[in-house]
């Protein structure tokens, strides 16, 4: 009977986690673009900034689905249900599993997340909150079984690498249109004229580049995370290279949800948006050193 109840509420969690990152994704990929704040438009002052309307962030476009919430709050009591049930199933006690606290410490930050989202105003966060409570329930779903190595299947795995090489890959544009914003943004502050060093986009299209590239690379990098969390053994019993590909793996992918999440709850665009960019970037590129230092690790995390 608890492995029938632990396999449903699995199940359910899944998928009602599923729902929520899709739905909170969606509504910070439809936030309307907003203008550049001081410190990113030389120029321009800050009363006139003050009495910009459309220079205040939209308080609607940071607002996530009304559903959203719901399917997380009970993706959280799934993924409670599932935690209680396997720790007696696999005889794990929740101090002694790293997945496990990390599940415990995913279901306490849902839950002050739902208590405080509207007092706060921060509903987008969600954005970050759904993925890592998907993340952490796959991580406690090989625990206690039988095999250390999960036995995954060729489609399975060449999902979860072409799901990272495209992130990736997308991740490189977007820090490269980044990296010629700053200097765009470094020659207009000098008054330097255009033509000596040959021509660049203008700031706002450099901007918007950056902001597509994020959202067309972050549902593939979540994807990645997610299933690379299958490979839960390596925090348990990983060597340190491995431990620290997923250290980088997470890095990268949280320092590109909170690019995302500022710019659709607080704004931020610009020179702020492009340095966050670039240090996801230089995250993405910790992971593929070590995989480069030390290929036999695996492809996991």
């Amino acid at each position: 009977m608890p492995e029938v109840l632990s396999g449903i509420s699995f199940v359910l969690a899944l998928l009602f986690y599923g729902a929520a990152s899709a739905l909170f994704f969606l509504d910070v990929a439809r936030s309307r673009a907003r203008l550049p704040s001081v410190s990113d438009l030389p120029g321009l002052g800050a009363a006139a900034h003050h009495h910009d309307p459309a220079a205040r962030p939209s308080a609607a476009a940071a607002l996530p689905s009304r559903h959203a919430p719901l399917l997380l709050g009970l993706g959280a009591l799934g993924h409670a249900t599932y935690v209680t049930f396997a720790s007696f199933v696999a005889r794990v006690c929740p101090v002694h599993s790293v997945h496990f606290m990390l599940s415990v410490a995913s279901l306490l930050a849902i839950a002050v997340y739902l208590v405080a989202r509207r007092r706060f105003r921060i509903d987008a966060l969600g954005l970050l909150i759904g993925p890592l409570g998907l993340a952490f329930l796959l991580g406690t779903f090989f625990l206690g079984k039988p095999h250390p190595e999960p036995k995954l299947s060729p489609l399975f795995i060449a999902a979860h690498v072409m799901a990272n090489l495209l992130g990736i890959a997308l991740f490189l544009l977007a820090g490269a249109a980044a990296a010629l914003y700053l200097v765009q943004d470094k020659r207009l502050k000098k008054k330097r004229h255009v033509e000596r060093l040959g021509s660049l986009p203008p700031l706002d299209t450099l901007d918007r580049a950056v902001h597509r590239f994020l959202i067309a690379g972050f549902p593939l990098l979540t994807l990645g995370i997610v299933t690379g969390t299958y490979w839960a053994h390596q925090l348990e019993m990983g060597h340190p290279e491995e431990v620290m590909r997923v250290v980088f793996g997470y890095a990268t992918w949280l320092l590109i949800a909170l690019v995302l999440l500022l710019r659709a709850a607080a704004g931020w665009r610009g020179r702020r948006a492009a340095y966050g960019t670039i240090a996801g970037l230089a995250c993405a590129a910790a992971v593929l050193v070590i995989y480069l230092v030390r290929p036999a690790a695996g492809l996991g995390g």
